[in-house]
């Protein structure tokens, strides 16, 4: 993972963004230095973080108790590295990738706005590579538990996210999903696999605000837990139903997972195969395409 010597150096800026909308400059820095044999240099994730905790956040966002290098270029080495190489803002475009006359630093950052869109094609196809390397470097106790059973997925984005004016509203960014929906496309999803399957809420509402769902037959809340892992956790099942957010997003993506999305709010396409990536309204019928995705990630018989 330290590269080939070839004075290229990848390093991420993450900004003071949540993990998901922090995590896509960390992605290309590592699909770049794949791709280019750079050394990758482990992103700083300590930020000074006050309002988590003064709005009594789920998450107080302390990203550096949660990480360390995972054998990317860390400490006094990172530092030096730093300080006496060349750097380049790297933009949309991938960086040209030819051997530098000295020690060059190329330097990924996250957009303010529509992140995903601008440069989520650079790292399509790389979902297994970058789990790996996102597991290397969490530290063990923020690993999620293997799952006992297999499970769909579901991810409800409440908190900061608006309750919609009207249906139109539904197709616009940060607006909540109805639970209804989510209610409908997981019955769906249920009544078409023809097999009994445990179903994770992964939600920053309260359990009042989910109980149509929590009273289902069995539906439960995951267990608190840290964003990286509930991130990890929710990659593990058969699908994810999606919140429209980028952390159900990265949560399907990371773990390869199929996903299904509200219409218009699938943000990108996050697989090559369309057929994995299920755009869904009420009512609409879930694809045997899609269901074959779901029944190759069932344990097989021994």
């Amino acid at each position: 993972m330290k590269g080939k010597g070839n004075g290229l150096y990848a390093h991420a800026r993450l900004g003071r963004y949540g993990l998901a909308h922090g995590i896509l400059a960390w992605a290309r820095s590592v699909v770049w230095s794949e791709q280019s044999g750079a050394t990758l240099i482990a992103p700083l994730w300590f930020r000074l973080r006050i309002g988590p905790f003064l709005r009594r956040e789920r998450d107080k966002r302390t990203y550096f108790l949660l990480f360390h290098s995972g054998g990317a270029l860390s400490g006094l080495r990172r530092l030096w590295v730093l300080a006496t190489s060349a750097r380049e803002q790297v933009g949309q475009s991938w960086p040209a990738s030819g051997r530098p006359t000295g020690k060059r630093v190329f330097i990924f950052t996250n957009a303010l706005a529509d992140n995903e869109k601008k440069c989520f094609d650079q790292v399509r196809g790389y979902g297994p590579l970058l789990r790996t390397r996102l597991i290397a470097m969490t530290r063990r106790r923020y690993l999620p538990d293997r799952p006992f059973a297999p499970f769909i997925a579901v991810h409800i984005r409440l908190g900061d996210f608006a309750p919609p004016a009207d249906a139109a509203a539904l197709a616009a960014n940060n607006v909540r999903l109805p639970l209804d929906w989510y209610h409908n496309r997981l019955s769906a999803l249920r009544l078409a696999l023809d097999k009994p399957v445990d179903v994770l809420l992964f939600s920053d509402g309260s359990d009042a605000e989910l109980a149509p769902l929590l009273r289902l037959a069995g539906v439960r809340r995951a267990p608190p837990a840290q964003s990286v892992t509930d991130l990890l956790a929710m990659g593990d099942a058969l699908a994810v139903i999606a919140s429209g957010s980028g952390f159900s997003l990265w949560g399907a993506f990371l773990g390869s997972a199929p996903r299904i999305s509200f219409p218009g709010r699938e943000i990108v396409p996050i697989y090559d195969d369309p057929t994995r990536d299920l755009s869904s309204g009420f009512d609409d019928p879930i694809p045997d395409s899609f269901l074959a995705h779901l029944r190759d990630r069932l344990p097989q018989p021994c």
